[in-house]
């Protein structure tokens, strides 16, 4: 089957999860092919998962410091997302990954691990869908298969840490983020272009692809969903939130 794959552009939170949503429904209608996208996020962000308590990130820190809070549409816990870090996104039918979301978890986070050899660090999968370096999360990832059998996993890689903002903003402590969480910048001094070309070409290896752009029913749509969907972190009265914690200190997920 052939792939579509978007090149990496700069969005804030809330356009970016209208993004992957929008790509979702296209991909479901039949209107677009299963894509990859690439993307970074500005200003640095917070994602929480689906049904995340906000209460469990500092909301004031995030004021303080312009940085983005947004609501997945996948589960997991609260991840920070520096502007220097690399985030993908799969879109694409389940059954192209065998019907299993274990299977997909796999497939999806080797090609990071891959593009990880190839600038010269070497990484493994934890706990299913954990990248990891010398025992350091290094990329968390999520996913959702959603309606009309269409799986969606997106993650993230971090490539530098800031050992200021992102302890504050996620309510942990910066002896945790030392301990537990690795960056790119800490075992090669790679470039970001370097990063990401290895990142892209791990994804598309192996797959008859074509590069493209977002449509436009794409940006009207995640215009749409930033405004209506994806512009409060605070879910309905009623809905069960769940405390989840920080991705990269708590493992799997």
């Amino acid at each position: 089957m052939k792939w579509r794959l978007i090149e990496q552009e700069t969005y804030n939170a809330e356009t970016n999860m209208a993004i992957d949503h929008a790509i979702y429904e296209s991909v479901a209608n039949g209107r677009e092919l299963p894509t990859m996208r690439f993307y970074k996020w500005l200003p640095s962000s917070v994602s929480l998962g689906a049904y995340q308590n906000p209460k469990e990130i500092n909301l004031d820190a995030c004021k303080r410091h312009n940085i983005g809070i947004v609501r997945r549409m996948t589960g997991g816990r609260a991840v920070f997302h520096d502007k220097a870090d690399f985030t993908y996104s799969v879109i694409a039918p389940i059954r192209m990954f065998k019907y299993s979301i274990e299977n997909a978890y796999r497939e999806i986070c080797y090609c990071i691990i891959n593009a990880l050899h190839e600038i010269g660090i070497n990484a493994a999968l934890e706990n299913k869908n954990d990248v990891v370096v010398d025992s350091k999360k290094i990329s968390g990832n999520a996913a959702k298969a959603m309606d009309k059998g269409i799986y969606l996993q997106h993650g993230t890689l971090v490539y530098d840490l800031d050992f200021e903002i992102m302890p504050e903003v996620l309510n942990i402590s910066k002896g945790d983020v030392q301990e537990k969480v690795a960056s790119i910048l800490q075992y090669k001094k790679a470039s970001k272009k370097a990063v990401y070309t290895a990142l892209k070409d791990s994804f598309a290896f192996g797959k008859d692809f074509q590069t493209e752009e977002l449509s436009r029913y794409e940006l009207m749509r995640a215009q749409d969903l930033a405004s209506s969907n994806y512009n409060t972190i605070f879910l309905p009265a009623g809905s069960f939130m769940k405390n989840k914690g920080a991705c990269y200190v708590e493992r799997g997920g």
